[in-house]
């Protein structure tokens, strides 16, 4: 995880034990609920980093012939 300084909150979430399970084992995480923290840390960074992408198409940047 991202080396930041950040506040905890408790918070009850209803999830599939199974799929908690297996992200915590595919993860290797110390605990299931740091295995959470970092699917979120996860799918914050890709949400990011697909705006990102969209505001190179858009510019038509992306995709696009430079003739390197």
């Amino acid at each position: 995880m991202k080396n930041k300084a950040f506040r905890l909150n408790r918070k009850n979430l209803i999830v599939d034990a199974t799929k908690l399970k297996r992200l915590y084992m595919t993860l290797k995480s110390k605990s299931e609920s740091e295995a959470v923290r970092i699917a979120i840390e996860r799918a914050l960074d890709a949400e990011e980093a697909i705006t990102a992408l969209k505001r190179l198409r858009e510019r038509k940047t992306w995709g696009k012939d430079l003739g390197l």
